[in-house]
């Protein structure tokens, strides 16, 4: 059974494009794979704390030590997924401050990643992919700061196929809403096949 984990970073909660292009990939997957365990993770809660340096001393004990701690659980998360999804709207250059501090979490020696005796880094989430679902109001493409983020991580995690969903000028005055979100929906139908095992 496929797990697949979904960040939810959609801080507009229900009224969130991003969440609605989201609904649609978990949709359009879980049909071609249906066995599918959906894990959801809810950022907008904004639960998790900002990851000082004392914080991160102890997390990397508790992780040495095999604790089962639940701030380790975004570490966890990642580690365990076979694919995951990350909705985030287009903020300030790249996506909200809840998500960057979850992606800190989950970056965690001896769960996410670790080094060879050689010094070379390897990534330990048993991910296949990873695909980013952003809106914006304006323009996002030649400046997709969040996806250039999040897919240098998901190869520190060891995910080497990042793909991006984008829907762009949607606050843009004159600009067709509808026709942006359909053109990313028919991306989303194109890409869910070429996921599934």
């Amino acid at each position: 059974m496929d797990q697949i984990l979904f960040v939810d970073a959609c801080m507009r909660g229900e009224a969130s494009r991003t969440r609605t292009l989201c609904q649609d990939f978990l949709t359009r997957y879980t049909r071609l794979h249906p066995e599918s365990q959906i894990i959801r993770r809810d950022l907008t809660a904004a639960d998790l704390p900002v990851l000082t340096g004392d914080l991160a001393c102890r997390r990397d004990q508790w992780a040495a030590d095999q604790r089962d701690h639940p701030l380790l659980t975004p570490a966890r998360e990642v580690a365990g997924a076979d694919l995951i999804l990350v909705g985030a709207p287009y903020w300030d250059l790249s996506f909200p401050a809840a998500l960057k501090i979850y992606l800190e979490w989950a970056s965690t020696l001896g769960l996410t990643f670790a080094y060879t005796p050689q010094g070379e880094q390897v990534g330990l989430s048993r991910a296949r992919h990873l695909v980013y679902i952003t809106t914006g109001g304006g323009p996002i493409a030649g400046a997709n700061l969040g996806f250039d983020y999040l897919r240098a991580w998901g190869a520190m995690m060891g995910i080497s196929n990042a793909h991006c969903v984008m829907a762009e000028n949607l606050d843009v005055l004159g600009s067709d809403v509808g026709a942006a979100l359909d053109r990313a929906r028919g991306d989303i139908a194109r890409l869910v096949p070429l996921l599934v095992p």
